[in-house]
């Protein structure tokens, strides 16, 4: 009991004092020590109101006083020279601490502008598999209509500057341009993880994987589809590929030839520049004695598209048979065996969490898309039953007009 009320004279003396130095809680302290000696209350300092002792003993001997002193000071050492004073005289709430885990960083580099069907497809899968565990931040490249290396280069500084500035924990990177601009000009082997998707027919162009990624492969069906058809007509096996510009497209026209060439078939292909020169070659190889089935890949790059004209083009040559591997392209083919781009992102999204799990991306494969959607247009598939499929109407999915636009 007398060592409480000795430590409750110290402590009064020193809350006494709002804001002493550690020499004055010293100080404080030693004069407390005093008056408790002399048998006296301890003095006033600064003009402050003492706080008057409620209890008070006779004077102790040296020892006494060092021995309760030092029971004192091993109770809480800490109490007279570590506790934090207020610096407000009103009283006020100590703001509660922030108990919610802070989401990591999750940023998406985009190759092109929002609204460009597969890229769409990638990104509703990537916020599928984030949703709620990843602070995801997008950058789009919009590099589909731009040509010129140095712009391409340009855009992918502004890729790098944005990367920069939001510290990632992982970053993801769609189709070509953003891994090619992005990630293996300026991130190759770096110390930020990367999930790469969408790159088409395989990383070799790019020499990936790096030690710092892991990602799916953008695996076309057209080895499948041309020999799902060969079978059924072994006679017409010519095949017209018709895309447009671009890294993407210039890819593409190099796995077609030597797909064409692994097959032994002969083949043309024709990069187009716009519509209207769209028009001219479609007409061309429609009505072509060398042509027998006509590959559809893209027309992303054009800067105009009239829609309702050239569907009403196609269909007044609809004279052979035409194929896609897009399903954004079923409104202008017979026949699609169609990549799913939310494949691509659900896969890159769920790669990204198992990196911020902590397993480094070298030690997650890369691997090709797996699925794929038969699509038929009746419109443009009726003339050519007897070259499909018994089944074909039946079992794939059937484009409708009315509900793609």
């Amino acid at each position: 009991m007398l060592i409480i009320r000795i430590y409750q004279r110290i402590l009064r003396f020193i809350a006494n004092n709002k804001y002493p130095s550690q020499v004055g809680k010293a100080n404080l302290f030693h004069k407390a020590l005093n008056g408790l000696m002399t048998n006296t209350n301890p003095p006033c300092f600064h003009s402050e109101t003492c706080i008057p002792p409620l209890f008070f003993k006779p004077a102790l001997s040296l020892k006494k006083v060092l021995f309760v002193v030092l029971c004192s000071v091993t109770f809480s050492a800490s109490a007279f020279t570590q506790v934090p004073q207020s610096k407000t005289d009103k009283p006020f709430f100590e703001s509660p601490v922030e108990t919610q885990k802070k989401l990591p960083v999750c940023l998406y580099i985009a190759s092109y502008a929002p609204g460009y069907p597969w890229q769409n497809g990638i990104e509703r899968g990537i916020r599928q598999s984030l949703n709620d565990k990843c602070e995801l931040k997008t950058f789009f490249m919009n590099t589909k209509q731009v040509f010129k290396e140095s712009e391409l280069e340009k855009i992918g500084v502004q890729a790098i500057d944005f990367i920069a500035s939001n510290n990632p924990d992982v970053v993801i990177v769609s189709d070509d341009n953003a891994t090619k601009y992005v990630l293996e000009k300026h991130y190759k082997n770096s110390r930020i993880p990367f999930v790469f998707c969408g790159v088409n027919n395989t990383g070799s162009t790019y020499n990936l994987p790096y030690k710092n990624t892991t990602g799916m492969i953008e695996k076309n069906p057209t080895e499948y589809l041309l020999k799902l058809l060969f079978n059924i007509s072994p006679s017409k096996t010519r095949v017209a590929f018709l895309t447009s510009n671009g890294t993407t497209a210039k890819k593409d026209v190099i796995e077609f030839k030597q797909l064409a060439d692994q097959l032994g078939i002969k083949h043309q292909a024709y990069q187009i520049q716009d519509e209207n020169e769209w028009r001219k070659v479609y007409k061309k190889v429609q009505e072509s004695d060398d042509i027998d089935l006509i590959y559809f890949s893209n027309r992303a790059a054009f800067n105009t598209w009239d829609h309702q004209k050239n569907i009403d083009w196609a269909l007044q040559h609809n004279h052979k048979l035409s194929f896609t591997t897009q399903d954004w392209m079923m409104p202008y083919v017979a026949v699609g065996i169609n990549k799913i781009p939310d494949e691509q992102g659900v896969w890159a999204g769920q790669a990204a969490l198992e990196i911020l799990k902590g397993t480094p991306p070298s030690e997650i494969a890369v691997v090709p898309n797996q699925n794929v959607q038969l699509w038929i247009n009746k419109e443009f598939a009726r003339p050519f039953k007897k070259e499909l499929p018994e089944n074909v109407f039946s079992k794939s999915i059937i484009y409708d007009a009315k509900v793609a636009h």
